[in-house]
């Protein structure tokens, strides 16, 4: 079914209002919110008015920190929990879940149905790992050097990261993420 403007308002404010009763905040089609030490969030987005586009994350609350201070922006730790989630210069995150669902006139129940799925993918993961020793085994995703850094150096295991960057370098891969002249893997050296 496609839904027009004022229909997609709808849905966008039902998936604000399911949000905000489960605990979430929101922020420009994205749903987040921190369980002990996860950062939970979930990006979505209305297609062509006809699909409710999805994907779920989770990483270590102290990632973004972590990344922050390697990158020299450690200002960025006191600013709105939002940055961790849509922020240009954010830590890379584990991706739980993507999909896409048909649209229809029932917004509450495609509301709920997208926040409740938010809250099992999570609820399932975190009940099955350890966020590091996720990253550190099974992560397989664009940033997986770069979230593997991160988890060793969560773990107090600095010269594993440094390692990493150093192979990384040495493989061409810089990392996508570059402040004052330097990438991601060039500043985990300095360490």
């Amino acid at each position: 079914m496609k839904l027009d403007k004022n229909q997609q308002k709808k849905l966008i404010n039902a998936i604000y209002i399911s949000s905000n009763g489960r605990e979430y905040k929101t922020k420009k089609n994205t749903i987040y919110k921190v369980i002990d030490k996860a950062f939970i969030h979930c990006d979505f987005l209305i297609v062509n008015s006809q699909k409710l586009v999805y994907r779920i994350y989770i990483k270590n609350y102290d990632y973004d920190d972590i990344f922050w201070e390697i990158m020299q922006m450690s200002s960025n730790s006191k600013k709105n929990d939002s940055l961790r989630a849509i922020g240009a210069f954010k830590a890379p995150s584990v991706l739980l879940k993507k999909g896409e669902v048909d649209l229809t006139e029932k917004y509450e129940e495609q509301a709920e149905y997208l926040v409740g799925l938010v809250d099992e993918c999570s609820h399932n993961f975190m009940e099955k790992y350890d966020i590091d020793e996720y990253v550190i085994v099974y992560e397989g995703g664009m940033d997986k050097e770069v979230l593997k850094c991160l988890a060793y150096i969560h773990m107090n295991n600095i010269e594993q990261a440094v390692k990493i960057a150093a192979n990384s370098i040495n493989d061409g891969n810089r990392g996508n993420y570059v402040n004052g002249g330097k990438s991601f893997f060039e500043w985990i050296q300095m360490l």
